[in-house]
């Protein structure tokens, strides 16, 4: 009898053992007919799987969950992470790109996605250092400095009118924004953040985002746009110390540039918690003698046609005769106390499924 859909997609083999941890109820029974002598049963069965999979809802259960999954994994094995999408109702902090700290941290890179149902995403993990991937640019592959370049200049005015037909900015402290070089904090909820600092943020001193450009690579015509009006500095996650990065970041602060930073490290878990920050924006503000501009933002974790979003932008911090340690403790508080009371409003949400997943 020819293997259900789900297994193949899966890729249990003929005779391979398959775990799966938290299933949904029939799911086993989905996974049938399996490949000859293959078997699959719940993840708290004893020995070694050549399969496992997880079901998990956020990155809280991802978390406790995850050491007990990877380690009944054999090595070699075919590791699967499944979480909830978009359409499936639940509220969830994880995402294609986002909330997998924990399986970062153990040498994996997610090399495949697949759609489980209408409910269920899940992401294949492999040893990172087994993965073929693009090479990440260099930090200095674009050019830094203050002024806004004309492309970025029209593509900024095609996109403002478009997102203020779409969306409602609510904005208070524009009159803070320096006119100088400095670091811009805020906290991250989704991709409407940059995009929204960018188009409600004077166009120069340009802002230049420290980004991580593995998601933007993969959806070329985003990619070539960024590659054309600039305004990103590549981070490869997996360097340390990287000195070409801290010398470029240095260099767009030293040309009356901005360097913007979400000092999360990721998307947060959800509106008004923050992940703690961590300490590169206060290495790169000190270092280069600027002020840091804190900003907290709201509304943007789920987004939809005609949705209020708030931006509000706090006093700017100096960094002369303060430490590390110090703009890091100052810059994590005061995006803390800008951040607004919000609860998500009640009523039509057009197209937000489609807008929240859009990047």
């Amino acid at each position: 009898m020819r293997p259900s859909e789900l297994s193949r997609k899966l890729k249990i083999g003929p005779g391979d053992r398959c775990l799966v941890f938290n299933p949904p109820e029939g799911y086993l029974d989905r996974l049938e007919p399996l490949p000859e002598g293959a078997s699959a049963g719940s993840g708290n069965g004893a020995g070694a799987a050549d399969v496992v999979q997880m079901f998990v809802a956020d990155r809280a259960a991802l978390q406790h969950e995850f050491s007990a999954g990877y380690g009944a994994l054999k090595p070699g094995g075919r590791l699967w992470v499944a979480y909830p999408n978009v359409g499936s109702g639940v509220a969830t902090d994880l995402s294609r790109n986002h909330g997998w700290a924990v399986v970062y941290g153990a040498g994996l890179t997610a090399t495949d996605e697949i759609s489980l149902d209408g409910s269920w995403e899940a992401l294949r993990f492999e040893p990172s250092a087994q993965v073929e991937r693009s090479p990440v640019p260099g930090a200095d592959m674009l050019p830094v400095g203050r002024a806004a370049s004309p492309a970025f200049r029209a593509v900024r005015a095609i996109a403002g009118a478009l997102f203020r037909l779409l969306f409602r900015f609510d904005v208070q402290g524009r009159a803070r924004i320096p006119n100088g070089p400095y670091v811009l904090i805020a906290n991250h909820l989704g991709w409407m953040d940059a995009i929204s600092l960018l188009l409600l943020f004077p166009p120069e001193p340009r802002i230049h985002y420290l980004a991580d450009p593995t998601s933007m690579m993969r959806n070329r015509p985003l990619w070539a746009l960024v590659r054309a009006v600039g305004g990103i500095v590549p981070v490869d996650r997996r360097q340390r110390g990287n000195t070409m990065l801290f010398r470029h970041v240095q260099r767009c602060l030293e040309r009356g540039g901005v360097v913007a930073v979400f000092p999360e490290g990721d998307f947060g878990p959800s509106e008004g918690q923050l992940l703690p920050f961590k300490k590169g924006f206060a290495h790169f503000a000190v270092s280069a003698g600027v002020p840091v501009l804190p900003v907290a933002l709201a509304g943007m974790k789920e987004i939809w046609v005609g949705k209020r979003l708030f931006v509000r932008i706090g006093e700017e911090i100096s960094t002369q005769g303060r430490t590390v340690d110090e703009i890091h403790r100052l810059g994590e508080g005061a995006v803390a106390a800008l951040l607004p009371a919000y609860q998500e409003p009640a009523g039509r949400k057009p197209m937000r499924r489609w807008l929240t997943a859009l990047f």
